[in-house]
């Protein structure tokens, strides 16, 4: 029976060090697509050069790395490289999740400033193109608009287009105040307060979510942690849990077992804070 299992057990780790690899790469956020598409249109150096997907990736890595294991240690080797990817697919996983949430913040905290900045220019009178080109100055969320208001463009259709990056939906309120200003010669005045007004409401909602969601994703960090503390207890007790993990099939089975779960874990209560998050 060992025998057997130890015989399968290359393929499993494969099967499941893929498998988590692909659970852990982050879902492109919405609307990069459109942004890609916008941002061409006005990059004079042409598209970015074709990038392979990060699930492709992400599979291809997770066979060379269990393949090596096999190849250097057998069974042996395939579980405990299989236990490396799925660790560092899913550190990786959460690291980038953190970096986009906060470049996302940053840019959501940068819109709300740009448009209350805008609204307190054209608050005291100045011509909302005017204005629109000296706030462009401090804010560069609002370049690319003040760019096409210089050279006759349609300054609406711009923000929409920068809207579709993550974080800067606030925008696409800015485009609408604008175009119905616009069009209809109604003051933008008041209808630029009202969007500063809504999108600084917002980013308070956003921060106090933030904080109350911090303490649930720090428990599933320390609750993901929990498994070495109790080999280091182990250890103290005078056993060798460590030897016995990586001695044989049943070791080895518990040890992926152990951080499949840990993992599992750590990528849900993160997806559930996303999920929480984004509805604000």
């Amino acid at each position: 029976m060992s025998g057997s299992l130890a015989a399968v057990l290359p393929l499993l780790t494969l099967v499941l060090a893929m498998v988590t690899v692909l659970l852990a790469v982050p879902p492109a956020p919405q609307g990069v697509a459109s942004a890609r598409l916008s941002s061409r249109a006005v990059d004079p150096v042409g598209p970015a050069p074709r990038r392979r997907s990060a699930p492709a990736l992400a599979v291809a890595t997770s066979v060379v790395v269990v393949a090596t294991g096999t190849f250097a240690g057998g069974a042996r080797g395939a579980v405990l490289a299989a236990a490396l990817v799925v660790a560092a697919g899913t550190v990786t996983r959460v690291a980038l999740a953190h970096a986009a949430d906060g470049r996302a913040r940053r840019a959501q905290a940068d819109v709300a400033r740009a448009c209350g900045v805008l609204a307190s220019y054209v608050r005291v009178g100045q011509v909302p193109a005017d204005a629109l080109v000296l706030v462009a100055r401090d804010t560069p969320v609002l370049a690319e608009a003040a760019a096409v208001q210089q050279i006759g463009g349609d300054v609406p259709d711009a923000l929409h287009a920068r809207a579709a990056r993550p974080g800067h939906g606030g925008l696409s309120d800015l485009a609408r105040a604008w175009r119905v200003s616009s069009s209809t010669g109604a003051p933008m005045a008041p209808a630029l307060e009202e969007v500063a007004a809504g999108l600084a409401s917002d980013e308070s909602l956003r921060s106090v979510v933030s904080a109350e969601l911090s303490a649930p994703r720090s428990t599933g960090k320390v609750m993901a942690v929990l498994p070495l503390v109790g080999i280091g207890l182990g250890y103290l007790l005078g056993g060798r849990p460590l030897d016995w993990l990586v001695a044989g099939p049943l070791g080895w089975a518990c040890l992926l077992l152990g951080l499949l779960l840990a993992a599992g874990g750590v990528l849900w209560i993160e997806r559930l804070a996303r999920a929480a998050a984004a509805g604000t």
